[in-house]
Parts: C-alpha cells; sequence; structure tokens
C-alpha cells in the first residue's frame, strides 16, 4: 500500500509540473529578466520564536525555536514560470527535550513554481531529507513531495486613516497552504499532510521611523489522514505586533490570544504567546 501511495504521489507530482508547465508557456506576460536557462542564485532565511510554543497542556509552556536557510539556483525561466535546484538546512530547539521539536534537517530538492494572475504563485517539488533527532541521535532519510500555494495581496492607504495619531500604510492579506506526503520519514508513513494558514493585517507607521504597527487576525489550520492530534487543528488568533521591513524580508515581534481546537482529542485549550522572527531573501 506505502508503495502504491508514493507511486501516486509522483504521479500527481508529474500532473502538477505538468500543468505548470502548460500555465508558464501560455502566458503572454512579457518579463523584464532573462528568459530561458539562466542559473542564477537567490535564496532565503528566517526564523521564528515562540513563547509558550503552543497553548495545549502537553507543551507544558515550554520555548521553541527555529531557523533556516535554503539557498536556490533558478535554472530555468519562462515569464513566470521557474525552475530550481535548492538545498535547505533546518535547525529546531524546544526548552523541553521533545524529540519532535529538538532536531536538525538538510536536504537537497527541485521545484518548479508559476505565478496565477499578481497574487498567487503554486509551487511542486520533490526533495530528498536527511533528519537527526538532537535528543536520541536518532537518523531518519527519505523523500518527501509537496505542492503548495502563496497568496499575497496590499492594498495601499487610501485618504488620512488614523490609529492613535500613527498614520495607515496599508492593509494586507496572505495565505499559505499545500499538501505534503509522507507525513514523516519513518519507514512505512504513508500519511498525507494538508497545513492551511493566513493572516490579515493593517500597517501603521509610529512616528519618523521605519517601524510599523501592526494589528492582526491570523489563522493557523492542518488535517493529516493518519488522525494525529497535532496535525489535527483549527487555531484563530488577534494580535499586535511591530515590524521593520527591510530590504527583501522583515524583522517583527508581537504578541497574540488564540484558541486551540484539536479535534482528535476534543480538546479547546486558549491563552496568550509571545512571537518573534524574520525572513529575508537574497
Amino acid at each position: 500500500m506505502a508503495h502504491h501511495n508514493r507511486m501516486l504521489g509522483v504521479q500527481l507530482l508529474i500532473r502538477v509540473l505538468s500543468l505548470i508547465f502548460i500555465i508558464g508557456f501560455s502566458s503572454n506576460t512579457l518579463a523584464e529578466e532573462p528568459q530561458g536557462f539562466t542559473f542564477k542564485p537567490m535564496g532565503a532565511t528566517g526564523g521564528i520564536v515562540r513563547y509558550p510554543n503552543s497553548n495545549q497542556d502537553l507543551d507544558d509552556g515550554n520555548a521553541f525555536a527555529e531557523v533556516w536557510i535554503k539557498p536556490d539556483l533558478e535554472i530555468y525561466r519562462h515569464n513566470d514560470t521557474r525552475i530550481k535546484a535548492f538545498i535547505l538546512a533546518n535547525y529546531v530547539r524546544d526548552s523541553k527535550p521533545f524529540v519532535y521539536n529538538n532536531n536538525r534537517k538538510e536536504g537537497i530538492g527541485l521545484s518548479a513554481s508559476t505565478r496565477i494572475g499578481n497574487h498567487l504563485e503554486v509551487i511542486a517539488s520533490i526533495r530528498r531529507d536527511w533528519y537527526r533527532e538532537l535528543e536520541t541521535s536518532n537518523k531518519l532519510q527519505g523523500t518527501r513531495y509537496f505542492l503548495n500555494y502563496y497568496y499575497y495581496k496590499y492594498w495601499p492607504a487610501q485618504g488620512d486613516s488614523e490609529l492613535f495619531g500613527m498614520p495607515k500604510q496599508a492593509t494586507i492579506f496572505k495565505s499559505y497552504g499545500g499538501i505534503e506526503y509522507p507525513g514523516s520519514l519513518l519507514e512505512e508513513d504513508d500519511n498525507i499532510v494538508v497545513p492551511l494558514g493566513g493572516e490579515y493585517s493593517a500597517d501603521y507607521r509610529i512616528g519618523d521611523t521605519d517601524f510599523l504597527f501592526v494589528p492582526f487576525a491570523d489563522l493557523d489550520f492542518s488535517w493529516d489522514a493518519d488522525k494525529n492530534n497535532y496535525n489535527n487543528k483549527f487555531i484563530p488568533s488577534i494580535g499586535l505586533k511591530v515590524r521593520r521591513p527591510i530590504e527583501k524580508g522583515e524583522f517583527f515581534m508581537g504578541v497574540k490570544y488564540e484558541v486551540d481546537y484539536r479535534w482528535v482529542d476534543e480538546t479547546i485549550d486558549h491563552g496568550p504567546k509571545i512571537v518573534a522572527g524574520w525572513y529575508k531573501g537574497f
């Protein structure tokens, strides 16, 4: 069964790649950047700190931190369709010795992406991972398949809207999601995971600085076929943060109040959470 589902995963990836190529090559968009084989270095890095990691009783007030870097090499481009090779390095630590939150991972992969309209990007990728649990030194490796989307829309402020004397700069909506297979690198894992999320926010400039005051509402949702409690959740929240835009990225820090619903164990927890992080493209 696991082999059969892996073959279905490969077939799905091939079909999505074919669709990406069709959309990209049928586009009439004239890109300003060079077309064809490009071999252009790209990439990004980022990180996040959360306290607590979640408001579930199991987490017991633990702090969580994650950092990652993903160098890309754009191999080919046609209009808004790109083919990239990439390397991923990911490091996760937790203030408590949870095996699943104390690990490191290195991966190498290939992706194809295209833009649909002005705001939506679809990405299909395949990645070979090498994974190590830092608390046990247990090592795993394997191949995983991903189909993801990213949506981002920016509305510049109209008129003289203000909040506590701070002029409004923009309203922003962003969303992400996808399908991941298999759910982990454990042998014979046949799980399918579907993570989704989004944030609706407004930017207000703080005085004459480059800092922005940001009230926001967000949603974290995921589902998996194996009915694991940690992968079946619905977590809406509201909060406030300060962010500092930088070239191709940002720094941010804030606090939010969330309601954490897990329907497998039928639990509802709620409480505040402190978050901070960064993202930087290069």
